[in-house]
């Protein structure tokens, strides 16, 4: 057995059995290193899949991968990583136009377990690529990775400095933008959400900005049937996204 090894400084270490899967299999990431404390589930196939990519492998004790994690949430597995691969804005534009499901937009999403539950949801539903505000916004963390169960591996997510000028770019790419909010008169069930759109949610207290909410083209709402008025963050990210697909699943290819 090799001997622990602390994370090189500088590294990041995802842990979870999803996370670090799915980054093995998306293959957008350097990985350094991967610490196994048990076995995951045999249908991964671990051992053959680190080899074949050239990937070393530690044994270590759970008290030592907790160590390494910094997490009790590890499930026995967790990797030395390079930085999380953000994409250019340029690169969502350019690929979109082959893509048919919805542009999320997060403006001053501050909580990690929302994040990583909307990308979990935008993974699983067929979103384009997700924007964050690089400026008062949670950034993609291990925590983050954790909570999407490995979604955040495949979306293609960037940040920009500017939301505002991000959705004009998006505009002159043929984006229909639409702002999400409760008093609005428009209902998302009785609105197209097929071909290019992009839904934009507020952050967890304030919403959406003020200048931000300008600049889209209409608010939805989602209608309510019960005693609380509002839905949380990442609840509003995946009705919206499973109304998009079903609409588009109607039309069909």
């Amino acid at each position: 057995m090799k001997k622990k090894q602390p994370a090189r400084p500088g590294r990041t270490v995802i842990y979870g059995v999803h996370p670090v899967i799915e980054t093995l299999k998306a293959g957008r990431r350097q990985i350094q290193e991967v610490y196994l404390a048990r076995e995951p589930l045999p249908q991964w196939n671990l051992t053959a899949v680190l080899d074949a990519a050239d990937i070393p492998l530690t044994r270590v004790s759970p008290n030592e991968l907790l160590s390494i994690a910094g997490s009790p949430n590890h499930q026995g597995l967790a990797a030395q990583v390079g930085p999380f691969p953000y994409v250019e804005f340029f690169e969502i534009l350019s690929a979109s136009a082959d893509q048919q499901g919805p542009v999320l937009i997060l403006d001053e999403i501050q909580d990690p377990a929302n994040l990583g539950s909307i990308l979990r949801s935008g993974e699983c539903l067929g979103v384009t690529a997700v924007i964050l505000s690089k400026d008062r916004s949670v950034a993609v963390t291990p925590a983050v990775e954790k909570t999407s169960a490995g979604a955040a591996a495949h979306v293609p997510l960037a940040r920009v400095v500017n939301l505002a000028r991000a959705m004009d770019g998006l505009k002159e790419s043929g984006y229909w933008i639409y702002a999400t909010d409760s008093t609005a008169k428009a209902v998302c069930f009785a609105t197209d959400l097929t071909g290019r759109v992009a839904l934009v949610l507020g952050s967890e207290g304030k919403g959406i900005r003020r200048l931000v909410r300008e600049k889209c083209d209409i608010a939805l709402s989602i209608p309510m049937a019960g005693k609380v008025g509002s839905l949380n963050v990442s609840q509003t990210a995946a009705i919206l996204l499973a109304e998009s697909l079903r609409q588009r699943l109607a039309i069909g290819p």
